[in-house]
């Protein structure tokens, strides 16, 4: 049990909400303060009504939200002291970013002026925000709205920070840069934060906690690298795979499968099931002929196989050659 003693600690109870015909179905877990949680899970599956909800922008049908020791579900949004980073920045087209950076500040009564100075010092701490602090978002790069919509939740006075979809505005190239950037940003903030993603590799470097959401329910919960390693089920693992998922239909006989590797698992059908990544080309694995590859990095590819009737995706060494054999690292076996 997490203690939500902590102002900043969040704690949902069998939460319900709904949008149309959409519903959120009993959403319950404790968040302690100061930790990080990505919700991650396919296009549809109520990530951003789940912050939304949270955030008092949709009506809560059931259930409970708390924020340390408050009950939040009976306050107005305005009041909740929740930061909200909208996919989109939410930022003011007529405004320049010092005063999008500032407007908390602003409509807290604080002169523009007072506003422009505190904003300044913020965009200090953005990498590259201070030579932009005289345009209007429109003539703004994407990751310069990211950083303002960033920065703004700093000068506002919230005890937790909602993110949907942080980095899906920007290219390959920026998108890993602002990951690092993000990461520092949330770190130096120090509060509890919720942040959607779809991206699996994204969820995982910026939380220490993770949700599987899909179709309004949680699939599972937990530490972020305690449900990456052991997924409850083959979706869940599915979408914390960012190169897909191989999967072989195979029996167990007598502890062993293809009659060559030892297992400790009763006798019987199972899926195995392995990342293209988890796997390590050996002499006394499973023999497979390449028959398509790409280039993945620098010294790397990926190349499509023949397994028994059933085409692998797997991560090797660009010297690989054709024929090879090999072993998955971090195997999981799931009953038919």
């Amino acid at each position: 049990m997490i203690s939500t003693a902590n102002k900043y600690a969040l704690k949902l109870e069998d939460v319900c909400s709904h949008v149309g015909t959409f519903e959120l179905k009993n959403i319950s877990f404790e968040l302690g303060g100061g930790n990080v949680l990505s919700v991650l899970g396919p296009s549809g599956s109520g990530k951003t009504v789940l912050l939304r909800t949270i955030a008092g922008l949709i009506k809560l049908d059931s259930g409970k939200i708390l924020l340390g020791s408050h009950r939040i579900d009976d306050y107005s949004p305005k009041d909740r002291k929740v930061g909200f980073v909208f996919q989109n920045y939410a930022l003011f087209p007529h405004l320049d970013s010092k005063l999008n950076l500032g407007f908390p500040l602003y409509i807290r009564g604080k002169k523009k002026k007072e506003v422009y100075v505190e904003a300044t010092n913020v965009a200090q701490e953005l990498d590259g925000l201070p030579n932009y602090l005289e345009f209007k978002p429109s003539e703004l790069p994407e990751g310069m709205k990211q950083l303002i919509a960033l920065g703004r939740e700093k000068l506002n006075e919230c005890n937790l920070l909602l993110l949907d979809e942080p980095l899906s505005q920007l290219d390959r190239k920026l998108h890993i840069e602002m990951r690092t950037l993000l990461k520092k940003f949330i770190t130096d903030l120090s509060k509890t934060t919720v942040a959607v993603f779809s991206d699996p590799e994204d969820a995982i470097a910026l939380s220490n906690y993770i949700m599987i959401l899909d179709n309004g329910e949680i699939l599972q919960y937990g530490e972020t690298f305690e449900v990456y390693n052991n997924p409850i089920n083959i979706k869940v693992m599915e979408l914390l795979s960012r190169l897909g998922l191989n999967i072989i239909d195979l029996e167990i006989v007598g502890g062993k499968i293809f009659k060559t590797f030892s297992v400790n698992l009763p006798d019987g059908l199972y899926k195995l099931c392995f990342r293209p990544e988890e796997i390590e080309v050996s002499n006394k694995g499973l023999e497979v002929i390449s028959q398509k590859s790409y280039i993945y990095d620098s010294s790397r590819k990926i190349i499509e196989c023949d397994f028994k009737g059933q085409v692998l995706k797997l991560l090797v060494p660009k010297s690989t050659s054709q024929k090879f054999k090999f072993v998955p690292t971090n195997p999981k076996f799931f009953n038919l």
